[in-house]
């Protein structure tokens, strides 16, 4: 007659899927769920090896996690998750099972279990996690140092500007209007020359006492509009004079 297998010779369906899902678990969350595929084992097949794996695993991820927050090397950190990946990736395909040895209707309980464990990571998570700091108000002015603040560059510049004072420079006077000077010219010179019968003067207007003059003999008007008339100097020279004659 045909003998039922024993318990420990009934063989697992779907081998390989089953050896490639469990590789993928640490290899997909980057070694956070590393745990998962030793937890599932750990119930279904009654493993003490199991457990131990995937109670070091989710040891190793909380921890990892508290020293990420409180700001923690970021090298130790990937260095410890990257072990988590690997080595968990190749452990759970090595310890996927091949004959189930215990017949057990625990898969509900494997189920419930790596439900239980993902709720205490994420429930570690949130409490672990750093609170964000309160918005400093804007109107609060800042601490006082204690120590004297030194001037920058840009404010001792502007000091050293304003330091120097331009001189005042006097602004350029406005050129005589032509038509005044020519009316006072007009004014300075005599309308007519005395003992001349009342003609007009001809001679040169706006002379200066002392300087030459040609030729000998020659009326003129000074500048302040007194005579003057060209003489000859002892010196041989001719020089504007004063004309007593038109005085």
């Amino acid at each position: 007659m045909f003998a039922p297998p024993s318990p420990a010779d009934v063989p697992i369906p779907r081998y390989a899927r089953r050896c490639a899902g469990r590789v993928l678990v640490p290899l997909a969350s980057l070694g956070i769920f590393s745990w998962a595929p030793f937890a599932w084992s750990a119930v279904r097949q009654r493993s003490r090896t199991d457990a131990v794996l995937a109670a070091v695993s989710f040891v190793a991820v909380i921890c990892t996690m508290a020293y990420s927050y409180s700001g923690g090397n970021s090298a130790a950190i990937w260095t410890v998750l990257l072990t988590l990946m690997l080595v968990g990736g190749v452990l759970a395909g090595v310890r996927t099972p091949r004959t189930e040895n215990v017949r057990t209707s625990g898969k509900s309980a494997a189920v419930w279990l790596v439900a239980a464990l993902t709720m205490v990571y994420f429930v570690a998570a949130g409490a672990l996690a750093p609170s964000e700091s309160p918005n400093q108000d804007e109107t609060t002015p800042p601490a006082a140092s204690p120590f004297p603040s030194l001037p920058t560059d840009a404010e001792t510049t502007a000091a050293a500007t304003e330091s120097i004072t331009t001189p005042d420079v006097p602004e350029p006077k406005e050129a005589d209007d032509p038509e005044a000077s020519s009316a006072a010219e007009e004014e300075a010179e005599p309308d007519d020359s005395t003992g001349t019968g009342g003609q007009g003067f001809e001679g040169q207007a706006g002379i200066q006492f002392g300087y030459a003059c040609s030729p000998v003999g020659a009326l003129g008007v000074a500048e302040d509009g007194r005579p003057a008339k060209c003489f000859m100097g002892s010196d041989g020279r001719a020089r504007w004079g004063y004309d007593s004659n038109r005085g």
